[in-house]
């Protein structure tokens, strides 16, 4: 009987539709910019990162013009050439940004907390026994494919598409940093992040020959993708991106909150449940167990009135009727 239950039943990853928690994840940035300006909490802490980090960004970009734009220019052509400058000028944008983004670093770090705690807790998901992620994590410059992601970084120069080269490259390890704020925050082992994201363990080694990191299908990559490409927009994306995909990945993990669990938990625990019924040596097991100490109450019942009664002799012939009824349609 269990054999032709698992062989009628698909597992969980196949029986639920094609973005596991119901809605597409590609979404959810693009979303977040809405669902920001629609409250005024997360509105005022994404307007004063904004307004920090440009004013940060337009001072240090004012003194790399000015300073380091020549040099640079020279450097790639003596002769300073009309692509020369260009090249430069794209340089300079580059070098700005990372600069900018090292000075921010801490201030985006406490925004996007704030933010990501605040929007559970708005849509009622947010539990006592969940924690808040580290600074220290946060801030951890060995971020998932570390290697990976330094190597094409520079693909970030080249405006638009040179962002979404690198977002599409390195999507699923975009998605995961993000939505780790999430599994920091209801303490899920990096063993099962890595079953969630790739359907089994894998290192970042492996992952990145995987087929399963860039399937379309991966709802992480498909998050982490357009988390890259809003991060990657010209000026403004490296200083409000951070933030508002916080946003992005507490409406994700909301909705994985109300559509029962992350697949990896409800998996986990369907094993365990089959191992404790094996253990206990199956569920027809137990029932045979519990009919067999219902029959032995039956008769001891009967035995007390009178063993050589006519409601003795018909206590244990329902008790026994009812447990072989009972097994019969079970079986």
């Amino acid at each position: 009987m269990n054999s032709l239950i698992s062989k009628g039943t698909p597992s969980l990853h196949k029986a639920v539709m094609k973005h596991r928690y119901g809605k597409d994840p590609i979404f959810y940035p693009l979303r977040a910019l809405s669902y920001a300006l629609s409250h005024r909490e997360l509105f005022w802490t994404v307007l004063k990162v904004a307004c920090v980090g440009i004013t940060v960004s337009i001072i240090i970009l004012v003194i790399l013009l000015l300073t380091a734009l020549q040099p640079q220019a020279q450097a790639i052509s003596p002769n300073l050439e009309w692509w020369a400058w260009l090249i430069a000028v794209f340089l300079v944008l580059f070098e700005a940004g990372i600069i900018s983004v090292v000075l921010m670093s801490v201030s985006q770090s406490k925004a996007q907390t704030k933010v990501f705690t605040a929007t559970m807790k708005i849509e009622g998901v947010w539990r006592e026994d969940m924690i808040e992620q580290s600074m220290a994590k946060d801030l951890n410059p060995m971020k998932k494919a570390f290697i990976v992601r330094i190597l094409t970084l520079p693909l970030q120069i080249i405006p638009f598409i040179g962002g979404a080269l690198y977002s599409a490259i390195n999507a699923t390890f975009i998605g995961w940093d993000h939505m780790d704020r999430y599994f920091d925050a209801i303490q899920l082992s990096p063993k099962l992040q890595r079953v969630e994201i790739f359907g089994h363990e894998l290192s970042d080694c492996r992952a990145l020959c995987n087929p399963a990191t860039y399937d379309l299908d991966n709802d992480i990559a498909r998050f982490g993708f357009f988390c890259g490409i809003v991060e990657s927009a010209p000026i403004i994306g490296f200083v409000l991106g951070p933030v508002t995909n916080a946003i992005a990945a507490a409406l994700f993990a909301c909705d994985i909150e109300h559509s029962g669990g992350l697949m990896c938990l409800r998996e986990e625990e369907a094993q365990d449940e089959e191992t404790n019924q094996a253990s206990r040596g199956g569920p027809l097991d137990a029932l045979r167990e519990k009919g067999e100490k219902a029959l032995q109450f039956g008769e001891s019942v009967a035995n007390e009135n009178n063993n050589d009664s006519q409601a003795s002799r018909y206590l244990k012939k329902k008790a026994r009727e009812s447990i072989v009824s009972t097994l019969s349609k079970k079986t």
